[in-house]
Formats: C-alpha cells, sequence, structure tokens
C-alpha cells in the first residue's frame, strides 16, 4: 500500500472576496478525484464557510477540540467526494487570535488525524496571528492574488508580514479571475518586481485560474464548479496546479 504524504498546505490571502474558499474547496475535489485523501482545515476559525461551501453540517467544531470537549476524530466530518472537513465556529470572536496554549492544543492534535496526503487549511483573509500561525506551520504557501491593485497591494504586505513573523522565504503566487495566462503572469511579475527588490522571498508562479461565468454559475447553486463543469476553463486550470502538486 502506497505510503501518504502527509502534506500541509495553506491557502491564503491579503485580502477578502479573492475567491479562496471557492478555490480549496474545488482543489479538494481534484486532489480526491486523483484518489489522494484530502482534508481540509477550515483554518478561518471565527468565521468558518466551508461547511456550507461543501453541504455538510458539523456536530462538533474546532471550538469543541479547543476546549477539550471533543477529539480530532470526534470533530472531523465526511465531506463529498471523500474530501474530510475539519470545521470551523462561525461567528465566535474569541477564536479569531488563538492563544499560545490553544494554538498547542490544536497542533498536537494533528497528528491524531488518520493519513492523509493532503491537508489543505482554508485561512482568513489578511494578516491575524492565526493567519501567522497556520502559514508558519505548512509545507507550502499559496498566496491567491488578482488583477485588482488593492489585492496586490495586500498580497505584498501579507508575504512581508509573514516573512518578517515566520522567516518563511517561499511563496507559490495563484491569480484568480484574470482573462488568461499572459494576465496572470503579468500580475505575477507586478507582485515579484516589488518583493525583489524589498523582501528576501522566492516567489513561485503557482498557476492562475481564468474569469469563468461557469464558476458563478456553480457557486451561485452551491454547487463545485470542477464536480459541475469539468471541461471548463477554470476546472481545466486548476487541474494543472493539482497535477504540479501531486507529481
Amino acid at each position: 500500500m502506497e505510503e501518504r504524504r502527509k502534506k500541509t498546505i495553506a491557502i491564503t490571502s491579503g485580502k477578502g472576496g479573492v475567491g479562496k474558499s471557492a478555490i480549496v474547496s474545488n482543489m479538494a475535489y481534484l486532489l480526491s478525484v486523483m484518489k489522494k485523501q484530502t482534508y481540509i482545515l477550515d483554518a478561518d476559525l471565527a468565521l468558518g464557510n466551508i461547511d456550507i461551501m461543501l453541504g455538510v453540517v458539523p456536530r462538533f467544531n474546532i471550538r469543541d477540540l479547543i476546549n477539550g470537549e471533543k477529539s480530532m476524530q470526534d470533530i472531523i466530518v465526511d465531506g463529498p467526494f471523500g474530501i474530510k472537513v475539519i470545521p470551523a465556529t462561525s461567528g465566535i470572536a474569541e477564536f479569531s487570535n488563538l492563544s499560545v496554549e490553544e494554538k498547542t492544543i490544536l497542533l498536537s492534535s494533528f497528528q491524531d488525524i488518520p493519513d492523509y496526503d493532503f491537508l489543505i487549511m482554508d485561512t482568513s483573509a489578511g494578516i491575524s496571528s492565526n493567519v501567522l500561525y497556520f502559514n508558519a506551520i505548512s509545507h507550502d504557501v499559496f498566496v491567491i492574488v488578482t488583477p485588482d491593485p488593492a489585492s496586490l497591494t495586500d498580497s505584498y504586505a501579507t508575504i512581508k508580514v509573514l516573512h518578517k513573523s515566520t522567516m518563511r522565504r517561499d511563496f507559490r503566487i495563484l491569480v484568480n479571475m484574470v482573462r488568461d495566462e499572459r494576465e496572470a503572469l503579468d500580475v505575477y511579475r507586478k507582485l515579484l518586481l516589488v518583493t525583489d527588490r524589498f523582501l528576501d522571498v522566492s516567489l513561485d508562479f503557482g498557476g492562475y485560474i481564468p474569469s469563468d461565468k461557469n464558476v458563478n454559475l456553480a457557486i451561485k447553486k452551491q454547487r463545485l464548479w470542477a464536480e459541475s463543469f469539468p471541461e471548463t476553463f477554470a476546472t481545466k486550470a486548476l487541474q494543472q496546479i493539482c497535477d504540479r502538486l501531486v507529481y
């Protein structure tokens, strides 16, 4: 039996509204289709929404784990297509910034997650202490950016703070909501120009996802666009990103 790789990936962004959670959900679906056991940790601990996007109704969540009332295996939810979900709370302000003790409890509980290939952490937007923590403990960090100038500015700020706070140097840039690869590379190079000048970091072009009417259609219906529209441009682009993760 093939040994699971147990790779953790943080998906983060400088600002909200860049499609981060949708990318996480659809990435998990495509990895599961590729027979890779995939978990999603809803790391937006105070305002989680992965359960809604995947249509699952958790009985327990991160709060029950951290409070010592439930184990990690107790709170894991079986999602669609074989995806496993570690659900967050919703509207519980105190979980927006975990204490050192709470972070230690959470980290130690990761060893209780059954064998997996990928654990994808869907962080909140911005640079809270939770965001810094989840990015620090991940093998790979994807920063989601769009052509919006505010997204570029906030992405640079996020990379800067992550680097200064955690000493992480390697980041993958995933450009979303672009016309084509040419525009995606243009966005990536703009960000690279600034980081090369001011920061000692390495930015890898992690891929892009084009604007696609089928994405919006699937989201409105609370469906995964990669499952509903397997031949659409966005799905094919995300599949290439997943292929690079696996192979």
